[in-house]
């Protein structure tokens, strides 16, 4: 699937001249290929706070995956920044309580002049000052904005909150005020191809691993997301994603977002075994042989998993095969738009099925053969948050995904099971390739990042999701979306 046309740079040049109240989007900067140990190599970091454990994991992490690390922290521990440095870092003088003083020591740095991309790291701290409205955090706050709106394109800025701010209603107030600044922040940055996230810690290697993610090529299509970084479930969540030797299954994989999720799991190592129904065979061989011929391992499972005999045929296919499952991607899904007025019993019946009624289906199917420590990724979508003109059946199908993903992290913790929803926005697929040309840009219009997402986005957030370098996150709800400003 190729980019959005407004990315060709003729069609740029012709949109600059026409009198339409068009914004052009920046291109984003993504990751190609199999990930590396060095994602963030050739960028930029900028950390506001280096004075405990959480922070310096947040430096190491960035600094290990190839970005040139600078501490602006007027107060920072010296040790802690002797580390850093002899890393390869920097330390810079700042003056980070003022708008200006923040931005100097990025321009000092070199992180602006050379046009590089920035991932600005700033830690909200406890205030100092009794005055429950303006202080010294709510001032840093403005200091970041200011300088993270003068970075280059494809910047990063996330904004983390460590153990330390809860507990009481002070901290409540800082976390909520941070919260607010990024739901309109990102949708600033946006027009740069820049993108703004909140980290709450409840555990340090858990952020460090999500930070150097979403600081990555890997998330450019990713904004606006507010995660929480708690304890590994399992294993070590600063390892790689690597998935050598691991089994996923992906449903509905035949073509499009389901096609390059399971291209991009074999990419990195894993067999995976996609299934949709029989009358996609043709389309899932394509699939596969296309993975094959990159030498990745793939196995089509003809099913349909709306049914029980659908679920069953899959597992059983697996059990005899390379069980047992180290990971699923329920993506399997189908729209019937219709108004209230007009839907039929059987539409709505049907997308509720195999949307949501198949999730459980094949999870029920396969739960004997998930190995400890497994990862499950069901598919929701934004309209499952916001709700759409004539989507009734397929938006209470994808809430109700939401909602089945939470359970099932509950469910799940005792056997290190984690469980998450993606909510795509506005990808481009064949579908959406056919819209009208100015429907296709009222709905890029919608988006932070003023263009749609590919179907590649989704994929790397999957993959990302099933690896290692996620066991801190499950039972959350992750927006694939580039900041639509509605359901954000």
């Amino acid at each position: 699937m190729q980019d959005d046309w407004s990315l060709n740079p003729n069609v740029r040049k012709l949109l600059r001249r026409v009198p339409l109240p068009i914004s052009l989007p920046t291109p984003l900067r993504r990751g190609l290929g199999r990930s590396t140990a060095t994602e963030l190599l050739g960028t930029r970091a900028v950390l506001t706070h280096l004075r405990d454990s959480l922070d310096l994991a947040l430096a190491q992490a960035v600094q290990h995956a190839g970005a040139a690390v600078t501490i602006a922290d007027p107060a920072g521990d010296t040790t802690l920044t002797g580390r850093i440095v002899d890393g390869g870092g920097q330390l810079v003088p700042a003056t980070a309580d003022l708008p200006g003083g923040l931005l100097a020591a990025i321009v000092q740095s070199g992180a602006s002049g050379d046009r590089r991309p920035v991932t600005l790291i700033h830690r909200v701290t406890r205030p100092h000052s009794s005055d429950l409205a303006v202080n010294e955090t709510t001032d840093a706050l403005l200091a970041v904005g200011h300088a993270a709106a003068q970075l280059p394109a494809n910047s990063r800025l996330l904004l983390v909150i460590g153990p330390d701010l809860r507990g009481d209603s002070l901290a409540g107030l800082m976390t909520a005020a941070t919260q607010g600044f990024a739901r309109s922040a990102f949708k600033e940055l946006g027009k740069t191809g820049s993108t703004c996230h909140v980290l709450r810690v409840e555990d340090a290697q858990a952020a460090a691993a999500l930070a150097a993610f979403l600081a990555s090529p890997r998330a450019a299509f990713l904004t606006g997301l507010d995660l929480l970084a708690q304890k590994s479930l399992a294993g070590d969540a600063a390892d790689r994603p690597a998935l050598e030797g691991k089994s996923v299954l992906v449903t509905g994989a035949a073509r499009g977002i389901g096609a390059a999720i399971a291209e991009r799991l074999a990419l990195e190592g894993a067999l995976v075994w996609i299934n949709d129904i029989a009358q996609s065979q043709a389309a899932a061989a394509d699939t596969v042989a296309q993975i094959r011929a990159r030498g990745g391992q793939a196995e089509f499972i003809a099913a349909d998993v709306g049914t029980l005999t659908g679920a069953q045929a899959i597992a059983d296919a697996i059990g005899k095969g390379q069980g047992p499952l180290h990971g699923i991607i329920h993506n399997a899904g189908i729209t019937r738009d219709r108004t209230l007025r007009k839907m039929s019993v059987a539409q709505w019946r049907q997308v509720l099925q195999v949307n949501f009624g198949a999730m459980h289906l094949v999870q029920t199917a396969v739960t004997p053969l998930l190995q400890p420590g497994a990862a499950m990724v069901l598919m929701s979508s934004v309209m499952g948050i916001s709700g759409n003109f004539g989507q009734t059946n397929y938006s209470a199908s994808k809430s109700a995904v939401i909602e089945l993903a939470k359970q099932w992290a509950c469910d799940g913790y005792a056997r290190g099971l984690r469980a998450n929803a993606i909510a795509p926005g506005f990808i481009l697929t064949d579908m959406t390739a056919q819209m009208p040309v100015m429907n296709r840009e009222m709905a890029k219009q919608l988006t932070a990042l003023l263009q749609p997402g590919l179907p590649l986005d989704v994929a790397e957030l999957a993959c990302f999701l099933i690896g290692a370098q996620s066991r801190g996150v499950t039972g959350q709800v992750l927006r694939c979306d580039g900041g639509m400003a509605f359901g954000a």
